[in-house]
């Protein structure tokens, strides 16, 4: 993105998107991003693993101004400490109101991505810092 006046513009449309059609819509925006928009993405996780999930995130953040986010592989998965949200971050120096929903993107969308490339998703805390956790999914069991 690497352009932070275009978060004026997500979080206008995650307010049309839910006033206008309703929460159950916005979430299935969110989740279509994640499973088509982000599909090459995607991708790459499933082909290079969490190293590859990591270096992901890493770029991705790297372009982000004012983002401070520190991403590690561990437990055949990945971490995402982000101190400062560069999203967040913005809008509230700019004096925007953040839709109460805001953070939720990242749960489907990412939640999204990641079940697509065989992990799971998680996130703890919020505005304007968090835990994202792309964990290996458990393998499914074959019935008798």
């Amino acid at each position: 993105m690497s352009a932070p006046d275009f978060y004026f513009a997500v979080n206008a449309i995650f307010r049309h998107i839910h006033d206008c059609y309703g929460r159950e819509s916005l979430i299935a925006y969110w989740r279509g991003l994640g499973e088509e928009y982000y599909r090459r993405r995607v991708e790459r996780w499933k082909a290079g693993g969490p190293q590859a999930l990591a270096a992901d995130w890493r770029e991705y953040f790297a372009a982000e101004p004012q983002a401070e986010v520190e991403v590690a592989v561990a437990d055949g998965g990945v971490e995402l400490d982000v101190k400062v949200c560069p999203a967040i971050k913005h809008l509230r120096d700019q004096g925007r109101e953040i839709v109460p929903y805001f953070c939720e993107h990242c749960d489907h969308v990412g939640g999204a991505m990641a079940e697509a490339a065989g992990y799971r998703f998680q996130r703890q805390g919020g505005s304007g810092s968090c835990r994202q956790q792309f964990l290996p999914s458990p393998p499914i069991k074959e019935s008798d």
